[in-house]
């Protein structure tokens, strides 16, 4: 069994009510370096995989940085008011909304989420809903 299928395994798992189910994923049109960020039934995955660039200008690969953390209710809870305090409830589905002549060779990212309170999933490439630095900061700081 591979770490991906193990991960994807660990994120389905039903949760429990009031309970986050959430996927963040940022990642280079290159694949340069890729944020993957997971929470399901309190459990917090952060993947930080980079390249590095060696003394001969080559890229080179570089093993992932894996945090875990379990979060409780009152945690989650707070990431969802802090969420809803960013306007993350009014993100739209899809950034930009037209991609006609949009060349993208930059960022693209994923986010879903899913609570009582909170529910929304939103992709993008090269452009990005208000407040998205300080939404991903904060998944990245847990």
């Amino acid at each position: 069994m591979n770490f991906r299928f193990l991960l994807l395994l660990l994120i389905s798992w039903p949760s429990v009510s009031d309970e986050i189910s959430l996927v963040f994923r940022e990642s280079h049109f290159l694949s340069q370096y890729r944020h993957e960020i997971y929470i399901n039934t309190g459990q917090y995955v952060y993947i930080d995989d980079h390249f590095k660039l060696g003394s001969e200008s080559e890229w080179i690969p570089n093993t992932p940085v894996l945090k875990t953390k379990a979060l409780n209710t009152h945690h989650q809870a707070n990431l969802i008011n802090r969420f809803i305090e960013l306007g993350v409830d009014d993100w739209k589905s899809e950034y930009p909304e037209s991609d006609i002549a949009l060349i993208c060779d930059g960022l693209s990212f994923t986010f879903y989420i899913k609570s009582d309170e909170l529910n929304l999933y939103t992709t993008g490439g090269c452009r990005f809903p208000p407040n998205y630095e300080e939404v991903r900061k904060i998944l990245e700081d847990l």
